[in-house]
């Protein structure tokens, strides 16, 4: 009963502050689609690190990690935009992520959380990677 009660009240309360017909998505971050072609050298090198099928030793999960942090770092330069924070703090998880995984462990996971950042960030380019076979030589 004092569930069922505290539900009502959670309910009455939600319905006060943003009325019957109130938009809840209006209270999330706007998202910022930014110019993949300004960010075409950080986002190429971190394709080719994070997609190469080369052993992921210290040198590259090191590389990868600091890449990663330096993407963050630029999209929040001079913009306060709560979306960019977000996604900020999701890549530098990512680079966390990246320097702690081990060459035994698969990165689908890298990789897969990669692309979605990448993809909610960015407008979509034909020469991003999306597995090793993109990678063009080197």
């Amino acid at each position: 009963m004092q569930f069922a009660m505290r539900i009502l009240g959670v309910t009455v309360a939600l319905v006060a502050m943003f009325g019957c017909n109130g938009d809840l998505s209006q209270h999330l971050p706007q998202p910022v689609l930014l110019n993949a072609d300004d960010y075409r050298q950080e986002i190429s090198d971190i394709d080719r690190l994070l997609f190469s099928p080369n052993p992921y030793d210290d040198v590259r999960r090191t590389q990868l990690a600091a890449e990663l942090e330096g993407l963050a770092s630029r999209i929040t330069a001079g913009s306060d935009a709560p979306f960019l924070k977000m996604e900020a703090s999701e890549i530098r998880t990512l680079a966390v992520l990246a320097k702690n995984t081990r060459d035994s462990v698969p990165r689908d996971r890298l990789e897969e959380n990669w692309m979605r950042i990448r993809n909610n960030l960015f407008d979509d380019r034909s020469w991003m990677a999306r597995s090793s076979a993109d990678l063009k030589s080197e």
